[in-house]
């Protein structure tokens, strides 16, 4: 579904105008400390950020978002024999990040436990976190749907965390989630999900 070669791909393909709230880094942080441990983290970051510090709600080029995940999934021992999973992990902290957070809290109470309520209100959700990528819900039955991504930089592995998470955390339902890739950089993207 999604491997280094795909992610180094986005990366080139990112402009400076593609960009993303800081959040995502600090989850990101958070992740390469469960990953790594403290003291590794801080050396990816350094390595992939410098000593540039990171604002939560300002915005930052998802190609340095990329590039510290990709760099985290190599020092990793598990992310070099399953780059899905361990790029789908940084998804996930994402997602466990922006619920405890009060817009993430407030986003949840609105949806409350409704699966599709909750995947219908995301892609509004990213377009108020990133500058990039086009992304629509579709109802598809009463427990299923599918979202459909265009220009998604983040990716299909990344996206599929994203979805198991939330919907685990805000809607209290695992989710089986499968993602059909509809280029070779992992862009564009369809993610069928039933719970």
């Amino acid at each position: 579904m999604d491997s280094r070669e795909a992610l180094n791909l986005r990366i080139r393909a990112a402009t400076e105008k593609d960009q993303l709230l800081g959040i995502f880094f600090d989850s990101s942080q958070e992740n390469l400390e469960r990953m790594l441990g403290p003291a590794a983290a801080m050396a990816v970051r350094a390595e992939a950020l410098g000593s540039r510090s990171i604002v939560s709600f300002f915005r930052y080029p998802v190609a340095d978002l990329l590039k510290l995940a990709d760099l985290g999934v190599q020092r990793s021992k598990a992310g070099t024999s399953n780059y899905d999973g361990s790029i789908a992990e940084f998804g996930r902290a994402a997602v466990n990040y922006f619920f405890d957070s009060q817009a993430g809290k407030m986003m949840s109470f609105l949806s409350g436990d409704e699966p599709h309520r909750l995947m219908a209100s995301s892609p509004s959700a990213y377009k108020a976190v990133t500058t990039f990528g086009e992304r629509t819900y579709e109802r598809v039955g009463a427990r299923s749907g599918r979202l459909i991504c265009q220009g998604e930089l983040l990716g299909p592995a990344w996206m599929q965390g994203v979805v198991e998470q939330a919907l685990l955390k805000a809607a209290k339902v695992t989710a089986r989630v499968r993602v059909e890739v509809k280029n070779t950089p992992g862009t564009d993207f369809t993610v069928h999900v039933e719970w």
